[in-house]
């Protein structure tokens, strides 16, 4: 029993692709806990700087250990019901990460697929959906709206090939679930996309962060609320309010915040970088 089997999302997914569920299971975490010691100089003397080196490389190993063996007790008590405090779970985790701007500084594919995402919705809310599809190299003709979407997402957010990159293409995807439910009508072809304005752009941004920011969480810690909920029912209802919780926060510190003025042609990327940062801040603040 896997975490990623375990929670399918809304029970009608009609924009999952056949890659979409992603089996591995290794914690990112491990390569970061590791790191050489120094080595002996060639007269088999270390040096007072390479000393003082090597215990504050030791000392932050340490750190960062204890950091993160903290985040993965507090979701264990939270999953098994010894704590209800998913808050604390929450906030632990991005201090795991070394607090709000490291956790932001190292979403790299959350930074990236967002800021793809709003280039889409930018370009198909200025020139139609049709050119942008064109610019995408997206045939459109006779296809529904279903179908473009999954190119779409094929397009913003390729196949995996790093952890980072699947945790980045399953938000993504979770992003135009809503998207296509927001713009859903009878005829279902491409002029249902036409409905794609700044609006929208608005309303879906704080959703592609706030997915990211949970499929990251279930990548890392999931495997917690697996091996100590009573049950697959309890797990899910675990992730569940995790996700609802990570939901309000994102929305709470982006409230009334205009995407639309933002430049998606020129280093937005720093910007969609500052967003993933308060919205860490808040959780990592959070007891």
């Amino acid at each position: 029993m896997g975490t990623s089997s375990m929670y399918t999302g809304p029970s009608k997914n009609p924009l999952l692709p056949s890659d979409f569920e992603d089996t591995s299971s290794s914690n990112p975490t491990d390569n970061e806990n590791s790191k050489e010691s120094n080595e002996d100089n060639q007269n088999g003397n270390s040096d007072k700087d390479g000393n003082n080196d090597s215990n504050n490389n030791q000392q932050n190993t340490n750190s960062d250990n204890d950091n993160w063996s903290t985040a993965k007790n507090n979701m264990s008590r939270y999953s098994s019901g010894t704590s209800n405090n998913f808050k604390r779970a929450v906030s632990s985790y991005v201090k795991a990460h070394g607090g709000a701007t490291k956790a932001a500084k190292t979403a790299s594919g959350g930074i990236r697929s967002t800021a793809n995402f709003g280039r889409f919705i930018i370009s198909s809310s200025n020139q139609g959906i049709r050119e942008t599809l064109s610019q995408y190299q997206i045939d459109y003709e006779g296809r529904t709206a279903k179908d473009i979407l999954t190119d779409v997402i094929n397009k913003l957010a390729p196949i995996p090939i790093t952890k980072e990159d699947s945790v980045a293409r399953k938000a993504l995807i979770r992003t135009m679930e809503v998207l296509y439910e927001r713009i859903e009508d009878e005829n279902k072809d491409i002029s249902t996309l036409d409905k794609i304005d700044k609006a929208l752009l608005n309303e879906m941004i704080p959703i592609q962060i706030e997915s990211y920011i949970y499929e990251r969480i279930i990548n890392d810690l999931g495997s917690r609320i697996e091996m100590n909920s009573s049950s697959p029912a309890d797990a899910i209802n675990k992730e569940n309010e995790l996700k609802e919780y990570i939901n309000s926060k994102v929305e709470a510190t982006l409230k009334g915040t205009d995407f639309s003025k933002l430049d998606f042609t020129k280093n937005i990327e720093k910007e969609v970088a500052s967003l993933y940062n308060q919205c860490y801040k808040v959780m990592e603040d959070m007891l």
